[in-house]
């Protein structure tokens, strides 16, 4: 063997290995943020249930420093959230926040979630608020 083909080798072996490294970090900074995201998500559709019906925040473990006491300071977090989500949302998830923040339905609620849902899933659904919405 000579010494070109163990130079190639080595630095051929060096190439992979940082190429492997960029792609596992990659993946690995994606799987970080699809969690942040998630952790962050559940928690505005909590507020965004609150903001709907003041009673369905018993039915949530809300780590909240000053809880809220009625649905119009629900619907003030959610506003902060929306406003946190603009460095990590994708346009469609702002879009429908900003509809449901200006017309706080369960049918604005369902748009929300869903579009949260294809944002960290990747999967569109074919389920309706009727679907959905249990009474």
């Amino acid at each position: 063997m000579d010494y070109s083909s163990i130079l190639s080798a080595l630095i051929g072996g060096t190439v992979a290995i940082f190429v492997k490294y960029f792609f596992d970090k990659r993946k690995e900074d994606y799987f970080n943020l699809n969690k942040i995201m998630e952790d962050k998500y559940r928690s505005l559709l909590i507020f965004m249930a609150c903001s709907l019906d003041i009673k369905k925040k018993k039915h949530f473990t809300l780590s909240e420093q000053y809880p809220a006491e009625s649905e119009k300071e629900y619907l003030e977090k959610v506003k902060e959230y929306y406003y946190h989500s603009l460095l990590y949302s994708p346009d469609e998830v702002l879009l429908k926040l900003k509809k449901f923040i200006q017309d706080p339905t369960q049918g604005n609620y369902i748009e929300v979630a869903k579009a949260m849902r294809k944002d960290l899933w990747r999967r569109k659904t074919k389920l309706t608020e009727k679907d959905i919405i249990i009474k």
